[in-house]
Order: C-alpha cells, then sequence, then structure tokens
C-alpha cells in the first residue's frame, strides 16, 4: 500500500463481494468524477470481489490503489489503518466488523455506511444481543439507508435517529453500457445467433435452478423450435458440470468462451466468464432472474431493466425487494412460483411482441425514474465535510 501523499485526501471505500462490488460502481465512478485529485483505496473481502473491482476499478483508474479487508483482529486493523491512514471511510451495503469501527472511532475516521439495507432476518438477529450492535452501528458517522423501511429497522436497535438518511438505492444510478444495434448485431454473430432467433436469459443462477431451466428449456422449444437460452451460473466454475449434466438429458449446452463465432449455437450457451452477462441482455427477448426459484435472495434484475427486457423471477427476490416490488407493480416483471409458471410465461412473453415490448418499456421507466442516491450521498458527506 502506497503511503498518502502530504496535503492530499484519502478515503477508503470497502465491498464485501461482487455484488457489493457491483453496486459501488456508480458512487464511485460519480465522486471521482467530482473530486478528481481525491486518494480513493478500495478493498474488497473476497478473491473474487477483488478481482472484479481490479476490472471496473482499478484498470479503469476510477481508485488509486486496491487491496483486501483486513481480519476484523485488532491488530491486523490497527495495521493496516497505519498503512492506509484514511482521511473517511465509505462502507457499501454490509460488512459490519465492530473491531474495525472501534478502531476508526477511537481515531475520530468517519465512517459512512451507503446502500444499507436490513432485512426482517438480519434485524431480528442484532436484536438478539441488542445493546452490543447499538454500540457498533452507533460508531457511524451516518448510515445512509434505501428505504423508509430500513431506516425504520435500524432504528429499531436503538440508533440515535439523527445518523439515519433515507438516501435511496445507489442500483439505479448505475450506468449502463450504451448496446446500439451494430454492437448488438455483432454479439449476435459472435454467439451465432438468427435474425428470428427467439432468446431467452437466465441469470446468476444457483444450484437447483439449472435443473429446473432444463426442463422449461424442453418444453420452450416444443413451441418455439429455434429458441436459445443463454445461462449464466452466479459461480461461472460450474459451468464445465452444468455443460455435462445439460448433454446427459439430451440438451446440446457449450461454453461460450469455445463457440465459434458465426456458426449455429447449441441449445444453451453456459456463460463461464466474469462480466459478460450484464451486456448479453441487450440480446434477449425475456429475462429470468436466478437465486429466486431457490432461496438465495435473487440478483439484481436492473441491468436487464436498463435495456428495456421483460423480467421474471421467483418468489424470493428479498436482497432486492425494493427493486423487485417497483418493476412487478409497474407491469414490467412477474413473479413464477414453480418452473411450470416459468415456463408457462416465457410462452406467454415469447408469443406476443407486443406485450414484450410493453413490459420492456415499463421496466425502462422504473430504471430511470429512480435515480439521484447517488448525489444525495456526496451531497451528506459535504454536508459532515468529509470531503
Amino acid at each position: 500500500m502506497n503511503p498518502k501523499q502530504a496535503g492530499k485526501k484519502r478515503i477508503w471505500i470497502h465491498a464485501l463481494s461482487v455484488g457489493e462490488v457491483k453496486s459501488a460502481l456508480p458512487f464511485i465512478t460519480a465522486f471521482k468524477k467530482k473530486y478528481r485529485d481525491m486518494d480513493i483505496v478500495f478493498t474488497a473481502s473476497t478473491r473474487t470481489g477483488f478481482d472484479m473491482a481490479d476490472r471496473l476499478f482499478l484498470k479503469k483508474k476510477v481508485v488509486d490503489q486496491l487491496g483486501y479487508f483486513p481480519l476484523d483482529l485488532g491488530y491486523t486493523v490497527k495495521k493496516i489503518c497505519r498503512q492506509i491512514a484514511p482521511d473517511a471511510v465509505v462502507l457499501v451495503e454490509t460488512d459490519v466488523w465492530p473491531n474495525f469501527l472501534y478502531e476508526m472511532n477511537n481515531r475520530q475516521i468517519p465512517v459512512i455506511l451507503i446502500n444499507a439495507r436490513l432485512s426482517n432476518r438480519s434485524l431480528n438477529g442484532y436484536l438478539i444481543f441488542r445493546k452490543f450492535w447499538a454500540r457498533v452501528f452507533s460508531f457511524f458517522t451516518r448510515i445512509m439507508v434505501q428505504t423508509p423501511l430500513d431506516e425504520e429497522r435500524f432504528q429499531r436497535l436503538d440508533i440515535d435517529k439523527r445518523k439515519i438518511r433515507v438516501a435511496g438505492n445507489i442500483k439505479f444510478d448505475q450506468p449502463f453500457e450504451n448496446i446500439d444495434k451494430p454492437i448488438a448485431d455483432g454479439m449476435r454473430h459472435r454467439l451465432g445467433i438468427q435474425k428470428k432467433t427467439r432468446v431467452i436469459i437466465a441469470g446468476s443462477t444457483h444450484e437447483g435452478e439449472e435443473k429446473m431451466l432444463c426442463r422449461v428449456y424442453k418444453a420452450v422449444k416444443k413451441q418455439f423450435p429455434g429458441v436459445l437460452m443463454i445461462l449464466a451460473p452466479r459461480d461461472p466454475k460450474r459451468c464445465s458440470t452444468l455443460q455435462a449434466y445439460f448433454l446427459s438429458h439430451h440438451v446440446q449446452a457449450g461454453l461460450m468462451s469455445t463457440l465459434d463465432a458465426g456458426k449455429n449455437p447449441p441449445d444453451i450457451v453456459l456463460v463461464d466468464k466474469m462480466g459478460e452477462l450484464c451486456r448479453l441482455y441487450a440480446i434477449c427477448d425475456v429475462a429470468f432472474i436466478g437465486g429466486s426459484l431457490v432461496r438465495q435472495g435473487g440478483h439484481n434484475p436492473l441491468e436487464a431493466a436498463a435495456f428495456s427486457k421483460p423480467i421474471l423471477f421467483g418468489p424470493d427476490m428479498s436482497d432486492f425487494l425494493l427493486i423487485s416490488t417497483l418493476l412487478r407493480d409497474n407491469g414490467g416483471a412477474k413473479i413464477v412460483a414453480s418452473e411450470s409458471e416459468l415456463g408457462h410465461e416465457i410462452e406467454k412473453i415469447l408469443g406476443n411482441t407486443p406485450l414484450q415490448q410493453q413490459m420492456g418499456i415499463q421496466n425502462f421507466q422504473v430504471f430511470s425514474w429512480n435515480s439521484g442516491a447517488v448525489q444525495r450521498i456526496i451531497k451528506e458527506m459535504e454536508h459532515l465535510n468529509i470531503v
């Protein structure tokens, strides 16, 4: 870790893993644009989070240095705090560590928790040791929550109400790549997708869902013989195992990295590289959000909404409750309770172009109308004289 330059402020931003790192992108991008001379150190807790941060931030010079978050042990925390010597710390969503916060408090370094959410299950866990966690959370200078419901839940932990602000969800401020027609055509050519081919994307799937999606694909193919499914498991390392499973069930599956550009694709294309999924939503006709038909809390549906795509997800979208509810209530997304219902809704959307287009428009409206959280967070930091 390079030492801090004299007279130059340094901010330490931390996110747990891949999801939180990607969530941090709109905040870091806007912050760096406004404060170009600010020295930004970014840390992640997991290898996948580190790799994602390297690709999104360090290689694009959005942050100045990248590292791993320390183990929450007194000596380790003190050592890395001396090395980084931050003027302020921003934690994204989760990863609340008592020793770290205690050390920051002792050093009088302000710590902001942004994009904070508190599920009912997490709240009940904290309430078992209410006094302990009330003290831990009291070390935060500000807690910038996503929704009024999150605000209410944090207040139940006996945290000073003046420390809590409702800022909204920074995921709505995420930049998305402008995939124009030539770029989209190039992506289709790369995958061998013909003009009339209907494309389903199953994004960020978990174990248990792929077996259901295999059966769903077989059922949908009876009505739409040329249909292609692009399946991106949450863990790309599972692709080889999944390929073997699909092949054993008479479904042709190929790894995206080994496809020959321009040649007819298999029935299912397995996305075996991180960072590809968000762009692929641009060429689909309908998107299924994984982690929702099994109890994993779902994943971010805004990547599909940004490209005006109809969205389907299972009953467990608890990690993206506000976003999924807004999309559903606006008519662009639907909950499917089972694999048979998923297959039925896919067939319904693929067979009705006006419905497909209308759902996509409604999702893009939600994506566009709910921005602004990043600017509210930056203004609060300015109010606190952190920047």
